[in-house]
């Protein structure tokens, strides 16, 4: 008996479970219907504007668009352009750079040499120094 129970109740929550993701789905769908209820809305708006307009204003007002559009595009070019030759100027300071850095990086490791044998050379020194005394 209380194992038929425990088997009903595992079966009630499966169905219960079953029951919100057919809810969330659901929602989903509606909310989907909704939008496509005011894009439709929206597109039937914008149809009575354009035939209350005249073919002039449109045929204008597309042709300002493309002006608009073709100056963008040009715009565009020049700032390609522009990034372009920054760039090439980036990638030259940068190579002046790492030639400086490597020729500091040496003369570092010469100094480091030359002031490694003047010490060798003062140490030799000072040891026929103390042998001559």
């Amino acid at each position: 008996m209380l194992g038929d129970a425990q088997i009903l109740v595992a079966r009630l929550r499966d169905h219960d479970s079953t029951a919100d993701i057919l809810i969330a789905h659901t929602q989903t769908l509606h909310k989907r219907l909704d939008a496509m209820k005011q894009y439709q809305d929206d597109i039937n708006e914008l149809n009575e504007i354009a035939k209350h307009r005249p073919r002039s204003t449109l045929v204008l007002g597309i042709a300002q668009e493309n002006r608009q559009i073709r100056e963008l595009q040009q715009e565009n070019r020049e700032l390609r352009l522009s990034l372009e030759e920054h760039q090439q100027a980036l990638a030259l300071i940068m190579q002046k750079y790492r030639e400086q850095i490597m020729k500091l990086i040496q003369s570092n490791k010469q100094e480091k040499t030359i002031a490694h044998r003047k010490e060798q050379s003062q140490v030799k020194l000072d040891l026929q120094t103390n042998n001559e005394r």
